[in-house]
């Protein structure tokens, strides 16, 4: 009895693994981005940090840790957004990283966005490509597109890892209770995500969205198209709530990312979201 319990669990596990794989696509490469049917909008290669365009979402708490525009700098023609716990940082103690916007500087109804980025390596956080608009609310024709978010490095918490992977996620009527979402399935980028550039994208527009990963078709959804201004979001989000990134609160708990106080190095751990470009489009 007990060699034909384990038998039976044997196959469970085996069919579990076998469908949580199965729930793993690829990008489509039969239906790829044409950009010459584009005309360039926007773009920053990020020789410099061009604060007339960009600012910061919202200095101060942000889930985990603090957002703050001093984790933002410029290298090698890349804009990077360090993550890493200040003692002494501008808040308080405590890990700081940044969110950054073109919100009123550069804003579109449709087109086409692509960011070719390296997403930052490790658990407890994710750095994101997506848009926003300020009519992001409930009644509102704005929403959020999260392009890509990089939140599976390392998660305790899933049977399945999807590190390396790509989801998108559609966020409508405001963050209340009438927030209404719809998620991509999990799509293999095919290389390590943290170590490699890839471009992410998305164009949409009054039909709804069509998302790409190198230039490959992945998802396609007519989920609550937006029909208002959409500015441009480059970020990195601590996991938790009201600073509980901070290893001094005992409350602090796994999230969908895992727990930054996880990684190697305790507290001196830090990461880096590396943005090579980020370029916007609308057809010709």
């Amino acid at each position: 009895m007990k060699k034909k319990a384990f038998i039976i669990g044997l196959l469970i596990l085996t069919l579990s693994a076998v469908f949580l794989t199965g729930c793993i696509k690829k990008p489509d490469p039969d239906k790829k981005i044409d950009l010459s049917k584009f005309e360039l909008l926007f773009a920053d290669e990020f020789d410099t940090f061009n604060t007339e365009v960009w600012s910061s979402k919202e200095d101060g708490v942000r889930r985990g840790g603090y957002w703050d525009i001093n984790q933002v700098s410029v290298r090698d023609g890349n804009l990077v957004i360090t993550t890493e716990y200040l003692e002494d940082g501008r808040f308080g103690a405590g890990w700081y990283s940044a969110g950054i916007v073109t919100r009123g500087t550069f804003e579109m109804r449709e087109g086409y966005v692509e960011a070719r980025c390296k997403l930052p390596a490790g658990q407890g956080q994710w750095g994101a490509v997506w848009l926003n608009s300020q009519d992001m609310k409930a009644g509102g024709a704005g929403t959020e597109i999260d392009i890509i978010e990089g939140a599976y490095y390392d998660d305790p918490d899933k049977s399945q890892k999807y590190k390396n992977t790509a989801f998108h996620t559609i966020h409508a009527e405001g963050y209340e209770e009438e927030h209404e979402s719809e998620t991509s399935p999990y799509y293999a980028v095919g290389n390590d995500i943290y170590e490699n550039f890839n471009t992410y994208g998305v164009y949409f527009d009054k039909n709804g969205y069509k998302f790409y990963v190198n230039g490959m078709l992945t998802w396609e959804t007519d989920f609550h198209p937006s029909s208002a201004p959409e500015f441009l979001v480059l970020s990195t989000e601590v996991a938790g709530e009201n600073d509980s990134g901070n290893p001094s609160n005992p409350d602090n708990k796994y999230t969908w990312s895992g727990q930054i106080t996880d990684n190697p190095g305790g507290n001196a751990f830090k990461s880096e979201f590396v943005i090579d470009y980020i370029r916007c489009y609308a057809l010709k």
